[in-house]
């Protein structure tokens, strides 16, 4: 067929569909590229701004998440902070517990040092006075005890000396009392006085523990105050966090409308004229293959996860004959093509999006040569599941429903991606 056939049969084709076929918000079919007879749908504005949108929200949330974390981690540090100083507290108490203990003991040695001091003193004080009664009896009032009566009244020498002896033994006995009264009071006084410096240290540490527990109470609360400063901030990043990812959803959604818009154009742009149903997406039948992806590419990237392929395709096996339903999301009342391929990998805890195209960006690039069941494979608005032995199981129209019997070359395959 010459060019010229071609561009007409092209120019009859557009113009029926813009007569016929249902007007799809942001989409008009200038939008899809010519290549031949193949149509390739181009990405509308609004989906362009949905996806710029949605990635910068993406981008936005992760950085959130990582602040999130760093601030937990903060929060964390502030809590074994709190925990040893409230130990440190704990110590401090107990030591001031002790000393309060040991200075009442040394309060009551004190008060019973000041008791034996008045009674050592005034024993001393009766000693003393006694004392000088004797003495004032002995040279004042006695002339038998009178020394100089003594002297003058003895029968000689040794009498006389054994009078002044007998004095002097009094004197000495009274002086040995007063010496040994004086000593006592002494002693007294000295244990008084170490019992003071006792306490003064005692006190002395008393007020040391007072101002290291005003200090460590001053950095409780400070820290309390940053945890909850922590908290306050986590709770708003975490609202922050919820609104991007509030985008992310309500940006998906339009981008996946603008997905099942496309695929549906573009089955209508590659069915007959009178054809109402979506047929499976793609375009052209026993499509051709991207460069990138070809034969010969050598890309054939090693296992990523702990599941298997075959366990994939199994799973996605047991949905074939369920109904195929435009931005559906029951594998078993209704799914559509990218809504398929992302439900059966969500059963193996893989996220993945929810549009086709999207599917060219995730997992490893996979060569044609090297394709193998579970592996994902991107065609011009539509994608699907290799299955093995040359077919894909998938959602493929709303008359066929979800399907495993198309060759994987139905359509232009312009990517295969490896996810596990």
């Amino acid at each position: 067929m010459n060019r010229k056939w071609t561009r007409a049969i092209c120019t009859v084709l557009t113009s029926a569909l813009v007569f016929t076929g249902p007007a799809v918000e942001g989409i008009t079919f200038s939008g899809y590229i010519n290549s031949g007879l193949e149509k390739v749908y181009a990405k509308t504005k609004k989906q362009k701004d949905a996806e710029k949108k949605k990635s910068q929200a993406e981008q936005d949330l992760k950085d959130k998440k990582n602040e999130i974390n760093g601030l937990k981690d903060q929060q964390q540090t502030t809590a074994d902070d709190i925990k040893n100083k409230s130990a440190k507290l704990d110590e401090i108490l107990a030591a001031q517990k002790k000393l309060q203990t040991d200075i009442t003991n040394k309060q009551a040695e004190i008060e019973q040092n000041q008791k034996d001091l008045a009674a050592a003193q005034e024993k001393q004080q009766e000693q003393y006075d006694a004392m000088k009664k004797r003495i004032q009896f002995m040279y004042e009032n006695s002339a038998e005890d009178n020394i100089w009566t003594a002297i003058i009244e003895s029968n000689g020498i040794t009498d006389m000396l054994n009078r002044i002896e007998y004095v002097s033994d009094v004197y000495d006995s009274d002086r040995a009392l007063m010496d040994s009264y004086q000593a006592a009071v002494e002693q007294v006084k000295e244990i008084g006085t170490k019992l003071d410096n006792d306490m003064n240290e005692l006190t002395a540490m008393q007020d040391d523990y007072e101002k290291q527990q005003a200090d460590v109470e001053a950095a409780i609360v400070a820290l309390e105050n940053q945890k909850e400063q922590y908290a306050s901030q986590i709770a708003q990043a975490q609202q922050q966090a919820e609104n991007y990812q509030n985008i992310i959803t309500a940006q998906g959604k339009i981008i996946q409308e603008q997905e099942a818009a496309a695929a549906a154009a573009a089955a209508r742009a590659n069915s007959s004229p009178s054809s109402s149903s979506y047929d499976g997406g793609g375009a052209g039948k026993g499509g051709s293959i991207a460069g990138d992806y070809a034969a010969g590419g050598g890309k054939n990237p090693g296992a990523s996860t702990g599941v298997s392929g075959s366990s994939v395709v199994s799973y996605a096996m047991q949905f074939v004959g369920n109904p195929y339903v435009w931005a559906g999301n029951s594998l078993t009342n209704g799914v559509d093509c990218s809504g398929f391929v992302h439900e059966v990998y969500a059963h193996f805890g893989i996220s993945t999006p929810r549009y086709s195209q999207a599917f060219k960006s995730v997992g490893q690039a996979v060569s044609f040569d090297n394709i193998q069941p579970g592996d994902v494979v991107v065609y011009p608005g539509h994608v699907a599941i290799y299955a093995g032995g040359g077919v894909i199981v998938e959602a493929q129209s709303t008359k066929a429903g979800i399907t495993a019997n198309r060759s994987v070359q139905c359509h232009t395959i312009l990517a295969i991606r490896r996810l596990v």
